[in-house]
């Protein structure tokens, strides 16, 4: 099925206080998240639309789907893919007072731009950080070792550069400094 990209809500012919559920396709885009790209599995998604035509004039929505992103965790850079959950609703009411009035910025006239609706609702509801898992270790910041698979992974500090003088101080087996390398 081909996905869905605009919907007529005059052309569903409902009376107020009607409503439809509707099933569709849409196919969702890739994105960038901290510099790395991202995509939703599957890229077409079907989506649940609930329209309900209100007693005033116009329309309440609601937009429901549960996909995933995959990529790579944010923390190890290991392939990795995170559930995604979407529940958004919208108002269009058209009144003659501008201080009542809802205006959705994805119904003009009467289409419904769900494509752009459900694209933008999925980067909302996108988890915060995308991880392997959520006690992910990362890796290592000196060497880039990958601390999940050695939670033991230590390095030796390294010595403090303002003591550097220091080192090259030598004393003789009583205690007396050397002069000279």
């Amino acid at each position: 099925m081909e996905p869905t990209d605009l919907i007529d809500l005059s052309g569903l012919r409902m009376g107020p206080g009607e409503g439809r559920r509707l099933d569709l396709p849409v196919k969702l885009d890739a994105v960038r998240l901290s510099e790395q790209g991202y995509v939703p599995d599957p890229p077409t998604q079907e989506v649940r639309l609930d329209i309900s035509r209100m007693l005033g004039g116009g329309y309440a929505l609601q937009l429901r789907f549960d996909t995933s992103i995959h990529g790579p965790c944010m923390r190890c850079l290991a392939d990795t893919t995170s559930p995604v959950s979407v529940d958004v609703r919208e108002l269009e009411q058209k009144k003659r007072d501008p201080e009542e009035q809802f205006d959705s910025e994805y119904v003009a006239g009467d289409d419904l731009d769900l494509a752009r609706w459900t694209n933008d609702s999925f980067v909302f509801s996108l988890p915060v950080r995308v991880l392997c898992k959520e006690d992910c270790r990362g890796l290592c910041p000196e060497c880039g070792a990958h601390l999940n698979d050695d939670p033991d992974h230590t390095h030796d500090p390294k010595p403090d550069p303002r003591m550097s003088a220091l080192a090259s101080i030598r004393f003789d087996e009583d205690g007396n400094l050397l002069q000279g390398p």
